[in-house]
């Protein structure tokens, strides 16, 4: 029940959603197989974000068995209606050296071939969140799916009570991704020496939050067969819905593992950094259709085909820039907990 928040790793799965995007572009009320002459397209993705020196842009030409990388594209990236940069591909990518802010309104025009394939997309950067508090506590959690000697299995987490505030300039209805990192550092003497180990992980326990459960804690939980095809969310997804008077104190916890913390170590510390996303309606869409597809299993019948969202005209794939904000937790001498 630890889901991955982070969108590392995107890449891989961006290339094999790109062929989803050709099977579902030219869905009505049926899907189907499309013609081996269908129209080819521009594939656009473009998930940005701000305060990032490395934001990039892919375009791909649709095909019917593969996708095909274009390098002799032109994208005119404009904020607030003015041109702020003519981007050229640099490898496989488009480089966006841009720099963007609460509230910006930003468009990407994409051609290739001289202007026989065109794509275009626009998105409004929202406000970031605010972090007004963070409070800490040791807890144990039991394990659904461990037993031993017929008995449940428990294991020690760090639960974070999280205080959040909704600006007053955003619209009520908005909506977020959340995103904690964790990184170990452990010495211990290896061969007459200090030895230095890191370790990252990402995952988290959100199942006992209602809203990165959209409206359902505990229901992760899973004790048996369900009829109705389960939700996770790998992405952190949540709607402002779900806060009362702009305000929202959320609930996740992060295991212990000794496996990165190294109980044979003379110190250990743990760096945590909890990172809210605002993000556009496009892309939590999105991102709640790609959960789905992480988790579609062709041979099991209650599970339906995920159709992916699209927000580009004239071609297909996904255009947004996320707005964060950050909070760094350090823990101390975390090995003498065992």
């Amino acid at each position: 029940y630890e889901m991955s928040a982070s969108l590392r790793g995107l890449g891989d799965v961006y290339k094999r959603q790109l062929c989803v995007f050709v099977i579902l572009s030219a869905c009505t009320n049926t899907i189907g197989y499309l013609p081996d002459d269908e129209p080819k397209k521009l594939i656009v993705n473009a998930m940005m974000q701000t305060e990032n020196n490395d934001n990039r842009i892919y375009l791909h030409y649709t095909g019917w068995t593969a996708t095909t990388p274009v390098t002799d594209g032109i994208i005119h990236l404009y904020i607030n209606g003015k041109l702020s940069e003519t981007i050229t591909a640099e490898d496989n990518y488009y480089p966006v050296k841009s720099i963007f802010q609460t509230g910006d309104r930003v468009k990407i025009e994409a051609s290739s071939e001289n202007g026989k394939y065109k794509a275009k997309a626009e998105t409004r950067i929202s406000a970031p969140l605010q972090i007004i508090n963070v409070d800490t506590t040791y807890i144990s959690l039991r394990d659904y799916n461990s037993w031993v000697g017929g008995k449940p299995v428990y294991d020690n987490y760090l639960r974070l009570n999280i205080q959040l505030k909704q600006p007053d300039i955003e619209a009520e209805n908005t909506y977020y991704r959340l995103e904690v990192k964790q990184i170990f550092y452990s010495h211990k003497w290896h061969d007459g020496r200090d030895t230095l180990s890191i370790d990252t992980t990402y995952n988290y326990n959100y199942i006992y939050d209602t809203a990165l459960t959209d409206g359902k804690p505990g229901h992760a939980i899973d004790e048996g067969f369900e009829l109705i095809q389960k939700w996770n969310n790998y992405f952190g997804l949540f709607k402002s819905c779900y806060f009362k008077n702009r305000e929202y104190n959320m609930t996740i916890d992060l295991k212990e593992d000794i496996n990165y913390i190294h109980i044979d170590s003379q110190k250990a510390e743990r760096y945590i950094s909890i990172r809210f996303y605002s993000i556009s309606e496009s892309e939590h869409r999105y991102l709640y259709a790609m959960s789905s597809a992480l988790d579609f299993d062709a041979e099991n019948f209650i599970y339906a085909v995920p159709l992916i969202p699209n927000n580009i005209k004239g071609g297909i794939g996904i255009f947004s820039i996320a707005n964060q904000v950050e909070y760094k937790l350090k823990e101390e001498n975390c090995q003498d907990r065992y």
